[in-house]
């Protein structure tokens, strides 16, 4: 625990009532369509939150006891790879019409839970990008959610709940007035949310080999099945960032790994690895209906599960992959139940735990088994939208019935093609 620590990774106020794990780019620092570097206001973030002034030590009491959990996602370019529409503050980079200054469009109160399912709503409020400004508006909208959220129904406790009481011009007011009563030099607040750019955009693939803007660079995102990691896995792909990435190990929203700045002369040395070749589960170019593919924790660690989420993730999608092909990646989300930590309502195809019924042949009644609801049509990027009610319920999660729902439904709705 200790060792961890001396690099930062710590797992105070990382459950609970608290600010959870901050969420930045991925690819801060090394992306030539960046717009901001999201490491130093996402570090920032983590001492506010989780850092005792007085003490000097992680563990800060001033945030240690909210009335519900509490995310922040900081976006760094116009793929959102920090999903910043499902999180309760959500920063945007837009550039101010009028100065030009970089800065971030603020969205509050996206969640996910059991009785409801909640995408952000826009603030109407630019900020600029600095760490003065994210950390100005943080700590008001905290104090403010800390001292009057709701603590009487957990259900209702999240940061919309609250907005949503006040509504959207009362909260900003306040929000804004607790900002200037700090008295903090440089930090507008009187700039409405600004315009996006309209030019067309298409979200960038985290996975395989990519360029980065200094010459000789690359980024090399790597698969990693469900979420799911072994310890020889894992020791694997320290092994690789010791030998190709300086160390350096990134992790993605979508529970994949990305080794960064690695040197051109040594691309296929990396790409020629055991660790990512053969047998092993770990690859480079996993294809468009496996390489993209999300699991909550399911059933065999967490209490909340309906279902078992990641071994039969793993092993369905394959049988899919067999199956079918479609011309670009497809996102595929397994979650264990209506909590949603696996996202499935923002996928392409979400797969959620639930009820479900089969014959039984012996004495011809139905009875209950282990089944699922589809969600189907989620998106994510800078116009993400939630896919609200199921596509189809009542799936039993048996492997033969589940593969020829998915099958059908890559087909029908996402320009599918069967293999055979």
């Amino acid at each position: 625990t200790l060792k961890l620590h001396d690099v930062n990774q710590t797992s105070f106020q990382s459950a609970l009532d608290n600010v959870r794990n901050l969420v930045g780019s991925p690819l801060a620092g090394i992306d030539d369509q960046e717009m901001v570097d999201t490491r130093p206001i996402t570090n920032a973030l983590n001492d506010l939150i989780s850092l005792d002034k007085e003490t000097g030590k992680r563990g800060n009491p001033v945030y240690g006891n909210l009335p519900r959990k509490f995310n922040i996602a900081v976006s760094g370019s116009r793929d959102d790879f920090a999903h910043t529409h499902i999180n309760d503050i959500g920063l945007q980079p837009c550039a101010n019409a009028e100065t030009g200054e970089m800065g971030f469009n603020v969205v509050l109160g996206g969640y996910m839970s059991t009785k409801r399912v909640a995408e952000s709503v826009d603030m109407d409020m630019w900020i600029p990008a600095t760490v003065d400004a994210a950390i100005c508006l943080s700590e008001a909208i905290l104090r403010i959610f800390r001292d009057e959220g709701s603590r009487n129904n957990r259900q209702k406790a999240r940061l919309m709940w609250l907005v949503e009481e006040k509504g959207v011009e009362t909260f900003k007011a306040e929000v804004v007035a607790e900002m200037d009563s700090y008295k903090r030099k440089g930090i507008p607040t009187h700039y409405p949310s600004q315009k996006q750019s309209t030019e067309p955009f298409e979200r960038r693939d985290l996975l395989g080999v990519h360029a980065q803007p200094t010459e000789g660079l690359f980024r090399v995102g790597v698969h990693v099945p469900a979420g799911r990691i072994s310890v020889d896995e894992a020791r694997a792909i320290a092994s690789l960032a010791d030998s190709y990435s300086d160390g350096e190990i990134r992790l993605t929203v979508e529970q994949n790994v990305i080794l960064p700045n690695v040197k051109a002369e040594k691309l296929d040395a990396l790409l020629a690895e055991p660790a990512l070749n053969n047998d092993s589960r770990l690859g480079v170019q996993p294809g468009n209906i496996i390489g993209n593919m999300v699991s909550c924790t399911g059933a065999q660690f967490c209490p909340l599960g309906l279902i078992e989420t990641k071994a039969p993730a793993e092993r369905i999608m394959k049988k899919v992959d067999a199956r079918v092909e479609v011309p670009k990646q497809l996102r595929i989300h397994w979650t264990g139940c209506p909590n949603s930590c696996g996202q499935a309502q923002a996928a392409d195809i979400g797969i959620m735990g639930g009820p479900a019924k089969k014959l039984n042949p012996e004495t011809g009644k139905m009875v209950a088994v282990p089944g699922c609801q589809i969600f189907v049509g989620g998106t994510i990027g800078e116009s993400g939208h939630l896919s609200l009610e199921p596509y189809k319920k009542g799936i039993p999660i048996e492997d033969e019935i589940l593969v020829e729902e998915l099958v059908e439904i890559i087909v029908s709705q996402f320009n599918g093609k069967l293999k055979h």
